[in-house]
């Protein structure tokens, strides 16, 4: 791995797993708290879903490893994901973790939890209510693979994550 992005850093303990796992790799966070950044030119702050805060990950730069445990609200996981794949190299992998929350009706309860939370709009709790939209979009993903229309290889779900494999 020589460069990877981590959506949802929250006290950075992740961060510094990679960089000790990946010691050769250019390990960058992404995370909507300004709290996490302290003083880190690789802790990007800002949405996950927005194009400007993804814009000042690695410029220029693609990913070997991409691992979204950001906010868990469906359309940043969708969002996220339409942003950063075109930047995965081919061979390179994409997680989603915690899929289980998108079963979670009021995000709300979060906000306690995970700090973070408080910075996201007002109200994105009420897009949590739609998993038929994550559904769709995972289906279309599946069907393209199964067509082989598309640049993703494979996709695999395994407990409460899902892997998409870059052709």
């Amino acid at each position: 791995v020589k460069c990877m992005v981590e959506l949802g850093v929250y006290k950075g303990a992740s961060l510094r797993t990679w960089r000790e796992f990946f010691p050769n790799a250019e390990v960058w966070g992404v995370d909507i708290d300004p709290e996490v950044k302290q003083g880190d030119p690789k802790v990007i702050t800002g949405s996950q879903a927005d194009p400007n805060t993804i814009a000042q990950v690695a410029p220029g730069k693609e990913f070997d490893f991409v691992v979204d445990d950001g906010s868990h609200l469906i359309h940043h996981l969708i969002g996220s994901f339409d942003l950063l794949w075109p930047r995965v190299r081919s061979g390179g992998l994409y997680v989603m973790e915690d899929l289980l929350m998108t079963y979670v009706g009021d995000m709300r309860c979060t906000r306690v939890e995970w700090p973070g939370q408080k910075h996201n709009t007002e109200g994105d709790e009420v897009f949590q209510n739609d998993r038929s939209r994550l559904n769709a979009w995972l289906l279309d993903k599946i069907a393209k693979l199964d067509h082989g229309d598309g640049d993703i290889r494979s996709i695999s779900f395994h407990h409460m994550m899902a892997f998409f494999h870059k052709v």
